[in-house]
């Protein structure tokens, strides 16, 4: 009877432990169990090259645009890049440096103005005066600051590398810059600008600081496939699963590829350069190997 009896206690204290753990979990992110595989997330570093081992190597410039569909899942309502990157600027936990060299910044203010847009409203002071009056009325101003939903491309700085002792090719991500539209009273000029650049990884030199990766590496990709195994943006760029096309190939002139006389005003034969470019890279890994 008593063996009985504590075999009750146990399933008695079973039962009340499951309750309790069940209670004090609770619902994490719209989720029925505690998810913790992205939050504890930390960044895997690069392996250290030596410049001995570079064979050879190609500075690319390319533009990530999120409408296309394989770039849908950049824009997720939930954690969309643009908006993670704007605010990551604001609580200073990014610097917004000025150009590709990363040697200089812009301040919070400088930041602030970029698409910003000045409007004025006709503000009436004497209610019981003539509003057709113009001795009666004044303009006040109103600063419009650029919605960071609206960012729709991102400018990729990268390195092509091919490391002779690892016999592979590989790419290194330098910086990525988020581009707007500037607006000019009211209306919204055609082509994009570079809202500032943001460092992709940070070098031992800057451990104090912050980079995109170690944003990146906590913030969740939607998986089209399976909810219980979203990555995050960090692995979105590492392992390359975004499309894009590149804009930019290291040359003399320092020159977009739309800046040369054969290719300018013909987005064509830009897109034909850019995809011949492009194939040029994968011939060249592809050309080191005898068979």
């Amino acid at each position: 009877m008593s063996q009985l009896f504590r075999k009750l206690l146990i399933g008695l204290f079973l039962l009340t432990s499951g309750v309790n753990l069940l209670s004090a979990q609770g619902v994490y992110d719209d989720f029925i169990y505690t998810r913790q595989a992205v939050t504890e997330r930390k960044v895997v570093p690069w392996p250290y090259l030596r410049e001995a081992d570079v064979f050879w190597a190609k500075r690319i410039t390319r533009i990530i645009d999120v409408r296309e569909k394989q770039n849908k899942c950049m824009q997720w309502p939930k954690d969309p890049l643009n908006l993670i990157l704007y605010n990551s600027v604001l609580d200073g936990k990014l610097i917004p440096y000025k150009n590709d060299s990363l040697s200089s910044s812009f301040t919070i203010e400088e930041f602030l103005s970029f698409g910003a847009d000045t409007s004025y409203v006709k503000n009436i002071i004497d209610p019981n005066g003539d509003p057709e009056d113009p001795f009666n009325q004044r303009l006040d101003t109103t600063v419009d600051r650029l919605n960071p939903l609206k960012i729709t491309k991102f400018r990729v700085l990268e390195d092509w590398i091919f490391d002779k002792k690892e016999s592979r090719m590989f790419v290194r991500i330098i910086s990525i810059a988020p581009q707007y539209k500037p607006r000019f009273g009211g209306q919204e000029m055609k082509t994009e600008q570079d809202l500032c650049v943001l460092k992709y990884h940070k070098d031992s030199k800057d451990a104090d600081k912050n980079d995109i990766r170690d944003i990146m590496v906590n913030k969740e990709v939607f998986n089209r496939s399976n909810d219980a195994a979203r990555i995050t943006f960090d692995d979105w760029f590492e392992q390359r699963l975004f499309s894009s096309y590149i804009i930019k190939e290291a040359n003399q002139y320092d020159n977009n590829i739309n800046e040369f006389a054969e290719f300018k005003d013909n987005g064509i034969a830009s897109l034909l350069e850019s995809d011949k470019i492009k194939n040029d890279l994968f011939l060249m890994e592809h050309d080191l190997w005898e068979y």
